[in-house]
């Protein structure tokens, strides 16, 4: 059975990146997730131990993870928590879009039902975070926002294919520094861009996606950097 006690802040992070890689239809294994939070794999099984035993999640014999319907409501909880913290910090307090997340990882798990309820009706009930990535709660579905939304991946658009900037991917080992980057290069949610090229791979440099944004400008980015960037056609 699910323990009662409050939920540390290791377990949270561990709930809301099984959430987000399974959002974003990545397979959630132990080995990817040591990835993400750096860790040793021995420390990941023992965490997935702990999660199976209070009730939080599954795992198949191929050790697949999915969450159990206590593991998504926990992760929607702190989700919540820290993309209405990411909105009040740009909204309300006049930070930067890419200076937030960090931030918000330190505040999502001291954060009160009466503040969360609190900051909803500062924010006018917004219903995605900074980043364009669904609150849950303040949509219709945050677990399938992605398809209702008709989501693709920008590095699966062809050349000559327009789009438009819906949400940064929050499964990577370092978002802060992905944030950065596409801060840097005019990438933000509600951007509607042109793939001009697919630049091919050189022993120097990945493959690489040219495109143009709405005032002309072109930008190259990574194929690495384009596959976390959500875009409607």
């Amino acid at each position: 059975m699910k323990t009662e006690e409050p939920l540390s802040a290791t377990v949270e992070e561990y709930l809301e990146t099984i959430y987000n890689m399974s959002a974003e239809n990545e397979p959630v294994i132990g080995a990817r997730l040591a990835e993400k939070f750096r860790v040793s794999a021995p420390t990941v099984t023992e965490m997935l131990k702990r999660l199976v035993r209070d009730g939080y999640i599954q795992m198949d014999q191929k050790r697949t993870v999915t969450l159990t319907e206590a593991g998504y409501q926990a992760a929607e909880a702190v989700l919540r928590r820290h993309r209405l913290t990411e909105r009040f910090l740009v909204d309300m307090l006049g930070m930067q879009w890419h200076q937030v997340h960090e931030e918000a990882c330190r505040l999502e798990h001291f954060i009160s039902g009466a503040v969360e309820a609190r900051v909803v009706a500062s924010l006018n009930h917004p219903t995605t975070c900074p980043h364009g990535n669904p609150i849950p709660g303040l949509v219709p579905s945050a677990r399938t926002y992605l398809q209702d939304q008709g989501a693709v991946r920008l590095s699966t658009v062809p050349v000559g294919g327009q789009a438009t900037i819906l949400c940064i991917s929050e499964v990577v080992e370092d978002e802060e520094a992905l944030i950065l980057y596409l801060h840097e290069k005019g990438l933000t949610p509600k951007t509607i861009l042109t793939v001009i090229a697919h630049e091919p791979s050189s022993p120097d440099h990945e493959e690489s996606f040219r495109v143009r944004v709405e005032d002309g400008q072109e930008v190259s980015i990574s194929k690495a950097a384009a596959s976390k960037i959500w875009v409607t056609r």
